[in-house]
C-alpha cells in the first residue's frame, strides 16, 4: 500500500470521526430546539391566556370603577349637602354666640356684686360661726356644770334618803320605846300619851321616871340568831338574814359562830325590815367570816 491510500485512508478516518461528531452534535441540538420550541409554544399559550384573563379583569375593574365613581358621586353630593347645612348651623350658632358673649359682657358687673355680696356673707359667716362656737363652749361648759350640779343632787337625794330611812327608824324605835315605857306605867296604872308617829326634835312624848338603858344593851337576853348572806371583808362589811321585823336595831352586837368556834364579832350600822348591815371585828387572826355562818346576840 502506497503512501498516499495510506494517507487517503487517514484522511477518510478523520473525516467519518468529524462528520460522526457533527451529526451527533445536529441531533443533540434538534432535540434541544424541540423541547425549547415546545417550551415557548406552552409559554404563548400561558401568556393568552393570562392576556384573556388580564382583560376580564380590567373590564371588571373598570366596571367597578365606574360603580364606585357613581357611588363617591351620590356620597359627595350628599356631603355637599350635609357642608351647605353645617355652614348654616355655624352661621346661627356664631349668632347666638355673639348674643352669649354680649350677656355674659352685662353680667359681669352682676358677678362683681354677687363677689361683694358673697364676701359680706362669708364676713357674717365667720362672725356668726365664731358666735357659734364661744356658745358651743359656753354650752359644753354648761353641760358640764349640769352634770356636776346632777351629781350632787343624786348624791344629795341618796343622802335624803338615808335620812329619810333613819328618820324612819328612830320613828319606828320612838314608837317601839314608847309602847315599852306604856307598858311599864300601865304596871303603876298610869296613863300615857300615844307616841306621835314623827320625831320632833328636842320633845317627847312621856318622861320616864327612870333612864331608859340605850339600844344595844341588854341584847344579850333577846337572844336573836340569823346567818350571814354576805361578807365583804375589804370594807368589813357584813350582811345578816335578820332585820326589824325580827327585832334587831341599830348598834346591836351580834357573834359569827361556826360549829363551836367563836369567829367575830359584828356592830349593827344599817336595819331593813328583812337584813341588816353591820360592821366586822375579827376576833381570831386567819379566821375570817364566810357565808352561811351563824349570827347571835347571844354565844
Amino acid at each position: 500500500m502506497s503512501t498516499l491510500t495510506k494517507v487517503l485512508i487517514l484522511l477518510v478516518s478523520i473525516f467519518s470521526i468529524f462528520l460522526g461528531g457533527i451529526v451527533a452534535t445536529y441531533v443533540a441540538t434538534a432535540e434541544n430546539f424541540k423541547k425549547t420550541a415546545e417550551t415557548n409554544g406552552q409559554r404563548l399559550r400561558s401568556a393568552n391566556e393570562g392576556r384573556d384573563s388580564a382583560q376580564k379583569g380590567e373590564e371588571a375593574a373598570k366596571k367597578a370603577a365606574d360603580d364606585l365613581k357613581q357611588t363617591l358621586e351620590g356620597k359627595i353630593n350628599a356631603l355637599e349637602a350635609q357642608r351647605v347645612k353645617l355652614a348654616a348651623d355655624l352661621e346661627a350658632a356664631q349668632r347666638q354666640n355673639d348674643q352669649l358673649v354680649q350677656k355674659i359682657t352685662n353680667m359681669g358687673d352682676v358677678v362683681q356684686t354677687a363677689n361683694s355680696t358673697v364676701k359680706q356673707q362669708t364676713g357674717l359667716f365667720e362672725e356668726a360661726q365664731k358666735k357659734v362656737q364661744a356658745l358651743e363652749a359656753e354650752r359644753i361648759e354648761r353641760e358640764k356644770e349640769l352634770t356636776e350640779t346632777s351629781q350632787t343632787l343624786v348624791e344629795r337625794v341618796t343622802i335624803i334618803a338615808q335620812l329619810e330611812d333613819k328618820v324612819r327608824q328612830l320613828t319606828q324605835e320612838n314608837q317601839d320605846l314608847g309602847d315599852r315605857v306604856n307598858q311599864y306605867l300601865v304596871k303603876f296604872g298610869k296613863i300615857a300619851t300615844p307616841p306621835p308617829t314623827t320625831v320632833a326634835p328636842g320633845t317627847s312624848s312621856v318622861r320616864p321616871t327612870a333612864p331608859i338603858l340605850p339600844i344595844g344593851t341588854g341584847t344579850r337576853s333577846i337572844g336573836l340568831t340569823g346567818q350571814i348572806t354576805t361578807v365583804d371583808l375589804r370594807s368589813r362589811l357584813t350582811e345578816i338574814s335578820i332585820g326589824t321585823a325580827a327585832g334587831v336595831r341599830q348598834d346591836m352586837k351580834f357573834h359569827v359562830i361556826r360549829g363551836d368556834r367563836w369567829v367575830a364579832d359584828i356592830l349593827i350600822l344599817e336595819v331593813w325590815p328583812d337584813k341588816a348591815v353591820g360592821l366586822l371585828d375579827l376576833i381570831q387572826p386567819g379566821l375570817q367570816p364566810q357565808t352561811g355562818d351563824k349570827v347571835a346576840t347571844n354565844l
